[in-house]
């Protein structure tokens, strides 16, 4: 299942989002999942017989072969009924299989898909360490050959989403290199019941609380050669790949956060009467609902055009900004929903307060996102986007982040690398103008578009402003006042 290019292919799309909705209406009760810590039996095996386990894998293992753009429509629709539920399946599409289907061998694929693909077999991502969290580069789970040529991973990995549900975990890991496998990161999947791997106890979060989450330990575990992932690849690039395909999934799920939140507010505003008129007959209410039904609609242009890039490093740079893009803008209107109800907005039975705290996380998935901002500026320094054809609204927008690449290349030139708040500066431009430009490719009405547009030009001045001087950050950090 491709993205739609057919009337029947729009179709069978549709009617497979459907048959989601109907199930997450009718089965998913996110008050009570969260009231519990976690999913119920019925809700995964409802799951395995709507075949959504199998929903990104290849029909030959009897998956149903749906790429990115369906994956992220069903995600969407799961976490406007219970965020827990749509964490714990997009994790198993994207991070946690992604690598598997992307770079397995046949009989690495042969061996894990079909249960994979059946739901008798839930997978998990395994990056993210005590010590390490976006710093790849701290990473110290290691897999190496012994002196009888076996390969041994050894480690400990934290924050594992699907922790106490895996069978099957993807690890990222660092060696000293050996025949046929370059020094560096290396991915390899590992069943979670092979001798030597050890669960730890379940985390108790502030929000996600129905989703597990567990660390692991790796004790001098034994790794078959075939579960090594394509050597070929260099493992930085495996990683790239996967995480694209997380942080998708991720913002299509603050998508469906968002939806809900909306929903709730714009019924309470309607009926809501104060000073002679509803609330949404308000001027400021009205401003405040036009801003975030502008947001809403970016982030959908954002995610399907993420979600359809043709190569992997389009798709890697367009879900960098696409996911601090829809975090952020979820995050505000939810708040923004919260504000709304007012008093009621505080109240658990309302819904609000979940919706807030399932969110919050979505800043610190798959990339924190101040370093996914310092990330975006860093990749738009080196190569710029090429010059496309926009409305001359848009024009500015895009103008404004040429001019500023253009001023950082002449007045400091690589030394910019030693710059890195300026950097997060542009990447902070960088993922508005791309939402601008998402909505150009993909967006509704010419009315929504200019609210997006006048919310980026504000927020590229903000972001253009001159930070604080160093010598008044030092004064400020270290006076003992």
């Amino acid at each position: 299942m491709n993205a739609p290019s057919s009337p029947t292919d729009a179709g069978l799309h549709a009617a497979l989002v459907a048959a989601v909705h109907a199930f997450a209406s009718r089965s998913l009760h996110d008050l009570e999942n969260d009231a519990r810590g976690s999913l119920t039996a019925e809700t995964l095996e409802e799951l395995r017989q709507l075949g959504l386990f199998g929903l990104t894998l290849p029909t030959e293992y009897g998956g149903l072969g749906a790429d990115l753009f369906l994956a992220s429509r069903v995600v969407r629709t799961l976490a406007e009924f219970d965020r827990s539920v749509a964490t714990t399946l997009g994790l198993h599409l994207g991070l946690g299989t992604r690598a598997l289907v992307r770079y397995g061998s046949p009989q690495t694929q042969t061996e894990f898909l079909p249960r994979i693909a059946s739901g008798d077999c839930i997978a998990a991502f395994a990056t993210t360490e005590p010590q390490s969290g976006s710093d790849l580069s701290r990473l110290t789970t290691r897999l190496e050959r012994d002196m009888h040529g076996a390969l041994r991973l050894c480690g400990e990995k934290a924050y594992i989403t699907n922790g106490s549900l895996a069978g099957l975990l993807t690890v990222t890991a660092r060696t000293s290199g050996f025949e046929g496998v370059d020094k560096g990161l290396v991915m390899a999947v590992v069943p979670t019941g092979t001798r030597g791997v050890t669960r730890g106890p379940e985390e108790h979060k502030l929000g996600l609380r129905a989703s597990s989450t567990t660390g692991f330990h790796f004790d001098d575990v034994d790794i078959q050669p075939h579960w090594l992932l394509n050597a070929t690849t260099p493992g930085h690039e495996q990683l790239e790949h996967t995480l694209s395909w997380g942080r998708t999934m991720l913002s299509a799920g603050c998508i469906g956060t968002a939806t809900a939140a909306l929903k709730k507010a714009r019924q309470h505003t309607a009926l809501r009467v104060q000073f002679g008129r509803t609330l949404d007959q308000q001027p400021v209410v009205r401003g405040q609902l036009a801003r975030c039904l502008g947001a809403l609609h970016a982030m959908e242009s954002m995610v399907a055009v993420t979600a359809q890039q043709p190569t992997d490093e389009s798709l890697h740079r367009w879900s960098v900004s696409t996911k601090v893009f829809c975090s952020e803008q979820a995050s505000h209107i939810v708040d923004t929903s919260v504000q709304l109800l007012g008093a009621g907005g505080y109240l658990e039975r309302t819904g609000l307060p979940l919706l807030l705290r399932d969110l919050r996380v979505t800043r610190i998935f798959e990339g924190a996102n101040d370093v996914l901002l310092t990330l975006a500026g860093t990749l738009e320094f080196k190569t710029p986007r090429a010059p496309m054809a926009v409305a001359p609204a848009a024009e500015r927008v895009i103008e404004l982040v040429r001019q500023h690449v253009t001023h950082l290349r002449k007045t400091l030139g690589v030394r910019v690398f030693l710059r890195p708040e300026l950097l997060h500066r542009l990447g902070r431009c960088v993922v508005w103008r791309d939402a601008v430009i998402a909505m150009q490719q993909h967006g509704p009405s010419c009315a929504v578009q200019r609210i997006v547009i006048h919310e980026a030009l504000s927020a590229l001045r903000v972001a253009l402003r001159d930070s604080l001087h160093p010598d008044d950050l030092a004064a400020i950090l270290e006076d003992p006042t």
